[in-house]
């Protein structure tokens, strides 16, 4: 072959590889998630400490062992839960912000209350942690024996029945147990949960309503006590209650609503901790971190860690079935958003 010919030859062959190169840049471009070199930011929307901060803690190291890649934790409290919100809300949907989820802020959608502009059903909802019930919460020795005595001492013209709420959730359990249980009461706000049990134990109110988790704080000092479940089944039957029912065998009497006769609350205000993400998160990135994240609530040394902190977790569910339950609630939330705008 002449010099001429292997030239052209050549030519050929380098037009090929370029145009080869050429086609795949797109694909070779494209980092697949997670990518180790990038770091995860993890928003809790609230300060250190409390229920959802303890339990993003326990679960941010696992989670960065089963991506392989550093997780940094971020508390961005402000605004009731807002700020924080807004700031997952407006993230990049690459998987690399995520956060944790308070189902109250459901309140505060556009349709609902409307202190936010957006629909809080598109977040990308990735794996449900916890779903603890609500407890109504008394002092131990106090005026209020059970359940029964609370409806009757709300229809006693010479008692009158306070209570106290923190947020959006507390305070819609107490309008709703007025509107539809009969158990009027002055409703009286505090700054945080901690401080709405805290005037329980010094009578300032006679009961509260708070997440099971939250509640159980308390019941080690034997200052306060349960004296009813909002759930459908018993303390027994609850993934989250299991260790507390060992050590605390009381708990198995609590009552929940149908023992009493009651119909249950239209709107059931679970404590519910779901991670999060931004709308619109790609469907690859979605299943990655939703298996990583089902990988973790399963795994053995996280539950007992929670188990040991008091914090346990639940059974977990998907974000999609997840999301379809906060469909339904925002819809229930419409119809009765009347009881929020009452106080």
């Amino acid at each position: 072959m002449n010099r001429q010919a292997t030239g052209g030859v050549l030519s050929v062959s380098v037009v090929l590889v370029l145009f080869v190169l050429t086609a795949l840049t797109p694909v070779q471009a494209q980092t697949k998630f997670p990518d180790p070199t990038k770091s995860m930011t993890f928003i809790i929307p609230v300060s250190v400490g409390g229920g959802y901060d303890l339990y993003s803690r326990m679960l941010v190291p696992f989670l960065s062992d089963e991506l392989d890649m550093r997780i940094k934790i971020r508390n961005v409290p402000g605004g009731k839960w807002l700020v924080g919100l807004d700031k997952i809300y407006s993230a990049k949907p690459d998987g690399y912000t995520i956060g944790i989820w308070n189902p109250g802020l459901m309140m505060n959608d556009k349709d609902v209350l409307g202190k936010v502009d957006y629909d809080m059903t598109a977040f990308t909802f990735l794996y449900r942690i916890t779903n603890e019930p609500r407890v109504v919460i008394v002092k131990t020795d106090g005026p209020i024996k059970d359940f029964k005595d609370l409806m009757a001492k709300a229809k006693d013209p010479n008692f009158q029945l306070r209570s106290s709420y923190a947020g959006g959730t507390a305070l819609l359990d107490a309008q709703l147990m007025e509107s539809e249980w009969g158990i009027k009461s002055e409703k009286i706000a505090y700054s945080s949960g901690s401080k709405t049990r805290l005037a329980v134990m010094r009578e300032d109110v006679h009961f509260c309503v708070s997440g099971l988790g939250s509640g159980m704080d308390a019941i080690p000092t034997g200052r306060l006590k349960f004296i009813l479940l909002m759930h459908d089944v018993p303390m027994t039957e609850v993934p989250e209650a299991s260790r507390w029912v060992k050590s605390y065998p009381e708990l198995k009497e609590v009552p929940i609503p149908a023992d009493l006769g009651l119909k249950p609350l239209s709107y059931d205000s679970k404590s519910a901790r779901c991670i999060i993400g931004p709308p619109n998160m790609p469907a690859d990135v979605k299943a990655t971190l939703e298996a990583a994240l089902e990988k973790c609530i399963n795994n053995k040394d996280l539950r007992r860690i929670g188990e040991r902190s008091e914090r346990p977790f639940g059974k977990g569910q998907k974000g999609d079935d997840y999301k379809a339950q906060m469909v339904k609630d925002k819809q229930t939330l419409i119809k009765i958003k009347h009881l929020l705008q009452a106080e």
